[in-house]
């Protein structure tokens, strides 16, 4: 029978706190069904904040609610984007009806939900909030360790906010957490070092947490505005909302601690919840827009410098395994025998008291262990590969006394007959809780559930029986470790043992290396962003401009890792910026020989392409005033000559100021890369020059010429079918293959047959008669190429899709079919198949 106190917290972690039928009043919401642009919800507070609007109900268009064609054209814009379903999109200030409103978007379930908030208080933020992210990120502290890393960033945090508290709060293995870094104002009581119980934060608040890593309470005591729907609508999921109504239990637990005011920015590390930087004050207060984006931001970058610093330790200790194992000179002895030379040390690294090893006949201990039939029985606790145990006492207590000093002990098995264990003594301390962890339960309508703590004053726990916790860098280590020794002692043969070193020298090498390129992309990206803001007149034009930028070095970086981590084609870096526009009438072309740019430069080179290609689309020859572009490279001098050369229908105005493009291009090549730049503005003529030397470039192969006018693509009606009867999907990814199923059976086809590998593919082009297929280019190990040549001879229309087409060299009689880049929209889906069908007939 479950006990109460299980029965309370499965209540606890079941409140749907995602859909609270109700939002914070400070803004509106209005969501609406995306293919038939009806509302489908309104919170009932529109009408008052927005007095000016049609009068607002449900089953209206967005078109008739929203008569500033300006905010639906940036709505619809803004569902376009790929992370539009796991992202709320802040798409900028409007004129509303009379208002400058602030507005955001995210979908679920078919819905957008467009949030709308007042902004003419918060507009004059602006300035300082572009110099406070400046400001922010100039004084962390990195490099030191992950204490002076999170102290910087929340004293830089309570600065730029004005909250009486800021904390860096750490997830515990046991989902328990720990306040360890704080900034607070005077005369304020501290919880630094203070240890907070799981249920405090259910389970369902931190997936929320994951999802959506910003949240904001701006009073406990707002009286919420409802979200009005039909009775036959289910509750609007508002887990990316910044408005999302607040649990009344959590409320209850803010007005126990006397917090009136509060606000959580998540740290996802690894793609998991690390922990959370949490606000607290003590009065009424809401942060502007801007700010909030400053502030998320802020912890998007920190939580990438905190990956950053776990990986220095994991890496140092990779290298003192390393070390070690370089000292021994044995080689093909019985583990029995290497063990022994090695134990204490690995123990070091583990940060264990003792170690063993258990065969079937033998059990060799060292440092501090348990006896010899705990550590047996320890050992046959779990057949998993890896187990740890912070508190054997509490799991074999009959078995107490024999656990000596021990508390804890790692697992880690070689194969079937021999195990390697770490143990650490158990650690007498004391926990200081913010309040006593006990569990206040109360039986309510829907049975027991735990009422929030009433008391936060620091509450001592003396604790026995537990170890120093394991964590996921210990079991890394400790692995590493087991693997070193199982191939030291079973080299299979002279001739394998010596192409193992060889891989091993080669690994070290590429982890060095990716070491050094991690280290300067964030040298590069704290650039940027400092670059950028001296460049942006307005928040929401730098937040743009700098997501933009970044997603740049992303997309370099790609190219770089699809090619060994060593090269990226030019030819790449000029189709990945230029492919987005491949709906204008400008004459586009591109050609030069197979040139690649050295690792490290590539990013420089790819962030040239894309400020040359913003600017072209804003002002340029990709703009309505375009008549030509024309990118082409060439050997010159030892080097490569990189030219681009822009056409337009009328003259060019040079510019007036030196943004962030034009000092890249003066001053990035010759500092970078060691090479030269010019730019001229000639009549309609725009002409860049920059010349590369040889030890930055690999030339690859012959010429590839290409040039082409593009052509509009037909607009895509959401209702509109393409006559499908069956499609071949091949697609690797079962997620992504479900997902392809899901939007072509929207674009009308009758069946989709989907493939993860080429052979059973093949198979099915025998048996089947497609209308159509969509191939993914890499399949693991393999292509899809073959299936390509198939499809051509049977006249089947098809389309390519890849993540990464920088790593394949596309053969000479494919080149013309449509690539596609995932994440892959209906409407690119629809406009290719069509396309490729018409190439057919």
């Amino acid at each position: 029978m479950i006990s109460d106190e299980k029965l309370a917290l499965h209540n606890c972690d079941k409140e749907p706190v995602h859909i609270p039928g109700r939002i914070q009043s400070f803004a509106a919401v209005v969501a609406f069904e995306i293919i038939s642009g009806e509302v489908k919800y309104l919170s009932d507070n529109l009408a008052t904040m927005f007095p000016d609007l049609p009068s607002p109900q449900l089953g209206m268009s967005l078109e008739t609610l929203f008569v500033d064609r300006p905010i639906i054209h940036a709505i619809r814009g803004s569902l376009g984007l790929p992370t539009i379903k796991t992202t709320r999109d802040r798409i900028g200030v409007f004129e509303m009806a009379g208002h400058s409103v602030d507005v955001s978007v995210f979908e679920v379930d078919g819905m957008a939900v467009v949030e709308l908030e007042p902004a003419d208080r918060h507009a004059r933020e602006v300035v300082s909030s572009v110099a406070t992210v400046r400001a922010m990120l100039s004084v962390l502290e990195t490099g030191r360790g992950l204490t002076p890393l999170l102290d910087s960033a929340v004293n830089s945090l309570r600065h730029a906010t004005g909250f009486d508290r800021v904390m860096a709060y750490r997830f515990l293995q046991n989902d328990e957490g720990e306040v360890v870094s704080e900034a607070k104002g005077p005369g304020i009581e501290s919880f630094l070092g203070l240890r907070y119980p799981a249920f405090d934060i259910p389970l369902q608040v931190r997936q929320i947490m994951l999802r959506a890593p910003f949240r904001l309470i701006q009073d406990i005591h707002d009286p919420h505005s409802s979200i009005i729907r039909e009775s036959d609508v289910p509750r609007l999921d508002l887990t990316l909302s910044h408005l999302r109504g607040v649990s009344p239990i959590h409320i209850e637990y803010l007005e126990n601690m006397g917090v009136y005011s509060t606000m959580n920015i998540s740290i996802i590390v690894r793609g998991k919840l690390w922990g959370i930087f949490a606000f607290h004050h003590y009065r009424k207060r809401r942060l502007g827009p801007d700010r909030r984006s400053i502030c998320e931001l802020f912890g998007q970058l920190v939580s990438m410098q905190i990956y950053q610093e776990l990986e220095q330790l994991s890496l140092a200790r990779r290298q003192r395994t390393q070390s070690i194992m370089s000292a021994l000179k044995t080689s093909g002895n019985s583990i029995e025998e290497i063990f022994p030379q090695l134990a204490m040390e690995f123990a070091d690294i583990v940060r264990a008291n003792g170690a063993a090893l258990v065969s079937a006949d033998d059990v060799s201990a060292f440092g501090e262990t348990p006896d010899e039939n705990a550590i047996r029985l320890i050992s046959e606790m779990s057949q998993d590969n890896v187990f740890y145990l912070d508190s054997l006492s509490s799991t074999i207590a009959g078995n107490a006394s024999n656990l000596r000093k021990t508390a804890g002990a790692l697992v880690v098995r070689l194969d079937d007959e021999q195990s390697v264990l770490f143990f650490r003594d158990e650690i007498i301390h004391e926990v200081r809780w913010a309040g006593s962890p006990k569990k206040n339960l109360t039986l309510g309508a829907n049975g027991p559930r735990l009422s929030p703590r009433g008391s936060f004053g620091e509450y001592k726990e003396s604790v026995e029986g537990l170890c120093d916790p394991w964590r996921e860098g210990d079991v890394t280590a400790a692995n590493e470790i087991c693997r070193d020794i199982f191939r030291l002692a079973y080299p299979a043969s002279r001739q394998v043992n010596r192409e193992w070193e060889k891989q091993k020298r080669y690994q070290d090498l590429l982890i060095a290396e990716l070491n050094h390129r991690v280290r300067n992309t964030l040298a590069l990206t704290h650039s940027i962003i400092r670059q950028t803001e001296s460049s942006e007149s307005s928040l929401s034009t730098y937040v743009n401009a700098l997501e933009r930028r970044i997603a740049t070095l992303a997309q370099a970086h790609d190219l770089i890792g699809g090619s060994g981590l060593q090269w990226a084609r030019i030819e790449d870096l000029v189709v990945t910026e230029l492919r987005p526009f491949e709906n204008l009438h400008t004459i586009v072309s591109s050609r030069g020989p197979a040139i690649a740019v050295r690792a490290d430069v590539a990013p420089i080179v790819s962030l040239l392409i894309h400020e040359l290609t913003s600017n072209a689309a804003k002002h340029g020859a990709l703009s309505p005033d375009g008549k030509s572009l024309d990118v082409c490279w060439e050997m010159d001098g030892g080097g490569v000559s990189i030219r681009w050369k822009e056409v337009l229908g009328s003259p060019i105005e040079q510019p007036t100021s030196r943004g962030f493009g034009l000092a890249l291009i003066e001053r990035a090549v010759p500092y970078e890369c060691d090479g030269k730049s010019s730019i001229s503005f000639e009549g309609n003529e725009l002409n860049v020059h920059f010349w590369l030397p040889g030890s930055a470039i690999q030339h690859l192969s012959k010429s590839d010429v290409r040039k082409r006018k593009v052509k509009p693509p037909a607009e895509l009606d959401s209702n509109r079918k393409l006559g499908l009867k069956t499609v071949l999907i091949v697609e690797d990814n079962m997620i992504l293959a479900m997902e392809m199923e899901k939007m072509l059976a929207e674009l009308g086809s009758v069946e989709s047959d989907a493939h993860s590998d080429p052979e059973t593919a093949a198979e099915a082009i025998d048996r089947i008669e497609f209308d159509a297929a969509v191939l993914d280019i890499n399949l693991g190990s393999s292509d899809s190429f073959g299936l390509a040549r198939i499809l051509l001879k049977k006249q089947v229309p098809f389309v390519f899709v890849s993540g990464y087409d920088s790593s394949y060299v596309i053969p000479d009689e494919l080149l013309a079919i449509n690539r596609l880049t995932k994440p892959v929209t209906k409407a690119a889906l629809a406009v290719a198949l069509e396309a490729a069908h018409r190439e057919i007939l």
